[in-house]
């Protein structure tokens, strides 16, 4: 997801929801849970807007040293 200082569009973070994987997604569910973690996200961080959702399908890898 990527979301955008509503005061100044050209800052913007991006944000990897982390979703249990005993919530499987599918490409139709996925856009359906990142409205709904997306509105989580705004709602601790109301000066952000919601700019994209983007969904993969496949597991996350898993960064070194996390």
């Amino acid at each position: 997801m990527i979301f955008c200082l509503a005061s100044d569009p050209t800052q913007c973070r991006t944000i990897d929801p982390m979703i249990p994987d005993t919530d499987p997604l599918t490409m139709s569910s996925c856009p359906i849970a990142g409205q709904i973690e997306s509105a989580k996200w705004i709602n601790d961080h109301p000066k952000y807007e919601l700019q994209r959702i983007r969904c993969t399908v496949g597991k996350r890898i898993k960064q070194q040293g996390a």
